[in-house]
């Protein structure tokens, strides 16, 4: 019975796998509005599943303000090379951190503890971690969207699959006790071959400069992951939910993805890479 519902469990993580690849290769080959759709429709759901960690019963206020916070800051990184400087991003954050800092006061006005503080520091860090994060993507090019997802789904499975033939020393006890060094090291080098292979065929850049960008890029991934093994320890949860069977909820298929655009967003602003 275990090994029925074991080649069960692995049969529904490949279709759910496949499924998601489709998704994701049907909208960066139409790109455009598309790969935006995407992308707001992955953090708004990232941005729920972030609020319902930290809040697992009640706080619909909460909730509710979070998700339309979080979809009007996404919205608004979507819309602002139309509407700049209208929905400049950073405005929009700007009124986020005050529409949340108003939401603590009316709460705290009424209940007089620090929850409604907890609350909105919980809304601020969603957006922050989630929306923020992943909308950079929203306006990459096409390679440059291929690169950011490539890049960490490469170093991801090169990490568990040396984790899981060689693994044998912890790399981080404390926050994940599963991840080995030789996993984490397999993963940095599948993070630079990636970066040096894109870059010889793609870059506009130097090899040397592609090869620190995949180190950085790699140890980033990985920290990614780290973050949310984290928040899921945090609050005592195996999966951020159960919205993508198999694979767990989206944040756990982000987590490396949202600190590699972010950090891609950074370096491409610096340099010029593709």
């Amino acid at each position: 019975m275990n090994e029925k519902f074991r080649a069960a469990s692995l049969s529904l993580r490949l279709v759910t796998a496949v499924v998601l690849a489709a998704v994701l290769i049907a909208a960066w080959s139409m790109g455009g509005r598309y790969v935006v759709g995407l992308v707001a429709v992955l953090a708004v759901a990232g941005m729920g599943e972030f609020l319902f960690l930290f809040q697992k019963e009640g706080g619909w206020g909460m909730k509710i303000l979070g998700l339309l916070l979080g979809a009007g800051y996404t919205g608004a990184c979507a819309l602002a090379p139309v509407y700049a400087p209208a929905l400049a991003p950073h405005l929009v954050l700007a009124f986020c951190a005050m529409a949340a800092a108003l939401y603590a006061l009316i709460s705290w006005s009424r209940e007089k503890s620090p929850e409604p503080l907890r609350r909105a520091a919980v809304i601020l860090c969603g957006i922050l971690y989630i929306p923020v994060l992943l909308s950079p993507a929203m306006q990459f090019s096409r390679w440059e969207q291929l690169f950011v997802v490539l890049l960490p789904a490469a170093s991801d499975m090169a990490a568990y699959f040396a984790g899981v033939s060689f693994g044998k020393h912890p790399v981080w006890p404390g926050v994940s006790p599963k991840k080995s060094v030789e996993g984490a090291v397999a993963g940095l080098l599948a993070a630079v071959t990636v970066a040096c292979a894109m870059g010889c065929f793609l870059g506009k850049a130097d090899m040397l400069s592609f090869a620190l960008l995949g180190a950085v890029m790699g140890v980033m991934a990985q920290l990614g992951d780290f973050f949310e093994s984290a928040l899921k320890r945090a609050v005592n949860v195996k999966d951020s939910s159960h919205l993508l069977p198999g694979h767990g909820g989206v944040l756990d298929r982000l987590d490396s993805i949202s600190f590699c655009v972010g950090t891609y967003a950074l370096a491409s602003a610096l340099h010029p890479f593709f």
